[in-house]
């Protein structure tokens, strides 16, 4: 799995959040389990 820098990856069991600030090949788990990659979240526009 390939990791990105900037983004934000989450164990929903445990609720560990990560950020990303080194781009890389490597594989994230907690406890065995795959961290999933969060989508970012939609902010208001500010006119």
């Amino acid at each position: 799995m390939a990791v990105a820098l900037g983004k934000r990856y989450k164990d929903e069991q445990s609720n560990i959040e990560v950020l990303c600030i080194k781009p890389g090949e490597c594989d994230l788990n907690v406890d065995a389990r795959a961290m999933e990659e969060l989508q970012p979240k939609v902010l208001p526009s500010a006119d």
